[in-house]
């Protein structure tokens, strides 16, 4: 085939509603580029909406958050002073070690962790813009306002937008990835592949995505884009492997290519989560790969390829039966079925009633996605209470707890406070546990009654906490809540007794 699948089209007719509301303004503000904003303004008040909502989460450091942003300091502190040894993150992380954590260091000392999180809000409206430029380079501009609509409102992607780690930047070069594929000349066919190849370095699994952008650049460009695009990509992931594969071949095997379960989840619960994060995006993308399938057999490849990059995070974790970021994920598959949900949008406005049954649908995202990214944001737990509890007595010595890094990055003031973590402890053994706490090693333990999701670890917990329960020298000294409105999942601070 010489030419490519989709083509732009030729002209383009301002729609009847942009001149009615052009036409129908003051006098005083009808210029020559007033019909330029008015069509502008759908997007506009989506990319507010879409802040609004991600916004309006608010937490302490997550986990995730925090585990990145204390290895950026590391880095940034062994690169200054070439003291400070750094531990071997790369064996366990999701992306090179320090690449996004640096930069994210970078962002918290310049704004506190609200800087880390607002990049990544604008990461998401980088990404809704870029689904719209995509389709629109394409011709289909009521289509790309659909499919960004849809993305900006499901849940995932709201909550990327509040969670200072790479996975929203990561969606974003994805997103900006299929609007430069799409385009014409040299240049962008040159920074598509730049972007591409950047993709594993920050995230591993992100290369399984480079093929279903590959595939859209080959079907709706120019077939010479796609070649130049793949070798660029492939010559920027490889280099970074050869450059720096002794330190992230363990990282790759234990998150990517030889990953286990961390977190077993029932594949009913997996089923159940993924319906009320993508259900709806799902099914309406589903019948547009249809209604695309039928224009023909490249069409049908197209969709296809969407549908697959839009099911593959989320079909790899329900074989591994894996809960660990599963909601997170969804946000991927939000970016690669929103060009098919707006083209079945697209198709339903233009039928009877025309867009009733579309803002129907429109507002029923909504009111999953306000729902569901607050529901995803709340399971996380809340570290101000323990803060609280430290802050208020802040005794030298070694804490250790299954949220470590949370209270870590919160807690970076108080060099007396040094920390260890539970996820260290527990692989050391039954013996190694019930010693720890008979030699009085730590000032206090910190945990939390819910199960961690882990048998292994709720295993070692179970014999830390009879082990303190056990002991004389130990004593329960604050229970408070982890979670907002819970009764079960309590935090439990035990302390040693002093010698008085």
């Amino acid at each position: 085939m010489t030419y490519p699948l989709i083509r732009p089209l030729e002209t383009y007719r301002r729609p009847e509603w942009n001149e009615a509301i052009s036409q129908a303004l003051p006098p005083r503000v009808q210029m020559p580029s007033t019909p330029l904003w008015v069509g502008r303004a759908p997007l506009i008040v989506l990319l507010a909406l879409l802040a609004a909502l991600s916004l309006r989460l608010s937490n302490t450091a997550f986990i995730d958050e925090a585990l990145y942003i204390n290895a950026g300091h590391d880095y940034l502190r062994h690169w200054q002073t070439g003291d400070a040894a750094v531990q071997p993150y790369g064996d366990s992380f999701s992306g090179v070690p320090f690449v996004y954590p640096v930069f994210a260091a970078v962002l918290e000392i310049l704004g506190g962790l609200q800087l880390v999180r607002g990049f990544s809000l604008l990461c998401v409206l980088a990404a809704t813009i870029s689904v719209y430029q995509a389709l629109s380079t394409l011709g289909l501009r009521r289509e790309g306002m659909l499919a960004a609509a849809v993305f900006a409102l499901t849940g995932p992607v709201v909550f990327a937008g509040a969670l200072a780690t790479f996975d929203a930047l990561v969606i974003a070069m994805l997103a900006v990835a299929f609007w430069t594929g799409v385009r014409k000349g040299w240049v962008s066919a040159l920074a598509t592949g730049a972007i591409l190849g950047a993709v594993p370095i920050l995230k591993y699994t992100g290369a399984i995505f480079i093929p279903v952008v590959l595939g859209v650049v080959f079907l709706a460009s120019a077939r010479w884009r796609a070649a130049v695009v793949a070798v660029i990509a492939g010559m920027i992931a490889g280099g970074a492997w050869l450059a720096w594969s002794n330190q992230i071949a363990a990282g790759i095997a234990f998150t990517t290519s030889h990953r286990h379960a961390l977190s077993p989840t029932p594949t009913s619960d997996l089923l159940a989560w993924m319906a009320l994060d993508i259900g709806i995006l799902l099914i309406i993308a589903l019948f547009g790969g249809l209604s695309l399938a039928r224009q023909g057999v490249g069409h049908a490849l197209l969709a296809l390829g969407l549908l697959g990059g839009g099911l593959a995070l989320p079909a790899a974790q329900l074989i591994l039966s894996e809960g660990v970021s599963f909601d997170k994920h969804m946000a991927y598959s939000a970016l690669f079925l929103a060009p098919l949900a707006g083209h079945a949008l697209a198709k339903l406005s233009k039928r009877t009633w025309k867009l009733l049954p579309v803002a129907v649908l429109l507002l029923t995202t909504l009111l999953f996605g306000a729902s569901r990214s607050n529901a995803i944001y709340s399971s996380w737990v809340n570290v101000q209470p323990v803060l609280d509890v430290i802050e208020h007595d802040p005794k030298p010595g070694i804490y250790i707890s299954s949220a470590t890094d949370s209270l870590k990055y919160h807690l970076r003031h108080r060099p007396e406070v040094t920390w260890e973590t539970t996820f260290s402890l527990y692989p050391q053994g039954e013996n190694a546990i019930k010693g720890a706490v008979e030699d009085q090693r730590f000032q206090s333990v910190i945990l939390r009654s819910a199960s961690t999701g882990a048998p292994d670890q709720d295993a070692g917990q179970a014999v830390l906490l009879q082990a303190l329960r056990d002991s004389s020298n130990y004593e329960l000294t604050a229970t408070m809540p982890a979670r907002e409105h819970s009764e079960t999942d309590m935090w439990l601070v035990f302390s040693k007794k002093d010698s008085s």
